[in-house]
């Protein structure tokens, strides 16, 4: 029996990281990452450091460790999670085509998409940070 859950278990955790690496390499994170820095050239540098982060941080999560390193660490390790999920939030957005929809529906001129962008990146940071705040 605990054969069956331990193979169940890999098998879930191969699938469930399958899909979330298939939906990284959707939104396309690390090419967007390199073009917008202009560091082409760190590309592979990119890609592993998105394997390890997340290697490290189901451990973590898994094990219902924490790390505590200081305010330091804590400051680096917040902005590049926020850069992360600035990034993939950006990407979703993109994929999904939804800022010209919105805009084609509320009759928006072009000049005005800047400030969508800008509110729905504010909304997101006073969502999690709400979030954060109250859990």
């Amino acid at each position: 029996m605990k054969f069956f859950l331990v193979v169940y278990g890999i098998s879930s955790g191969i699938i469930v990281g399958a899909g979330v690496i298939s939906i990284l390499i959707l939104i396309g994170i690390v090419p967007r990452m390199s073009h917008v820095t202009n560091t082409k050239q760190f590309i592979s540098v990119y890609e592993n450091l998105l394997v390890i982060g997340t290697f490290i941080g189901s451990i973590l999560s898994l094990h219902n460790l924490g790390i505590h390193q200081g305010r330091v660490i804590t400051i680096i390790s917040g902005l590049s999670y926020g850069v992360f999920l600035g990034f993939l939030s950006s990407g979703l957005t993109e994929v999904i085509y939804y800022i010209p929809v919105i805009s084609r529906r509320l009759k928006l001129p072009k000049n005005y998409l800047k400030y969508v962008v800008i509110s729905l990146m504010i909304g997101k940071v006073i969502g999690s940070l709400l979030g954060w705040a109250i859990i």
